[in-house]
């Protein structure tokens, strides 16, 4: 290489890599969070629907991740050793007979100010690589706790 060359070294890729993986790390902490607080909404001091609730987040390949949050299908809650809560649509929309209570949307709508605060912790990390990659666990997150 001679004296007066620049040489250029793309690092975009990583950085691409470790954007995508702390948007991930975000949407768990995001699930931990509603989760906790969907549990905390459901209708009932415990029971069934509680044990219900669950949470994915999935990678999406060449994409962002997905966070889904909801409750378990019939064939998940008998894996999981559940009953299954059949109920569930009937507690968050109601029925004719009983009126809706929305545990589910609730504690998603009135909590945008929490997730934009967990979330924003995970972006600003990007100033700093090392403090960026402490905050990314590389296990796929379905979680019920």
């Amino acid at each position: 290489m001679m004296a007066n060359e620049v040489q250029f070294t793309s690092n975009s890729n990583e950085a691409k890599k470790i954007l995508r993986e702390l948007e991930r790390a975000a949407l768990k902490d995001v699930a931990k969070f509603l989760r906790k607080e969907i549990k905390r909404n459901v209708p009932v001091d415990q029971g069934t629907l509680k044990k219900n609730v669950g949470s994915w987040v999935k990678k999406v390949s060449g994409g962002s991740p997905v966070l889904q949050i909801g409750v378990y299908t019939r064939a998940r809650a008998r894996k999981k050793g559940y009953v299954y809560a059949f109920h569930a649509h009937m507690v968050e929309f109601g029925t004719k007979y009983s009126s809706a209570q929305p545990f589910l949307r609730n504690s998603v709508m009135n909590n945008i100010d929490q997730i934009r605060i967990i979330q924003g912790k995970y972006l600003k990390s990007i100033e700093d690589e090392n403090r960026a990659r402490g905050l990314i666990n590389e296990e796929e997150e379905v979680a019920d706790s």
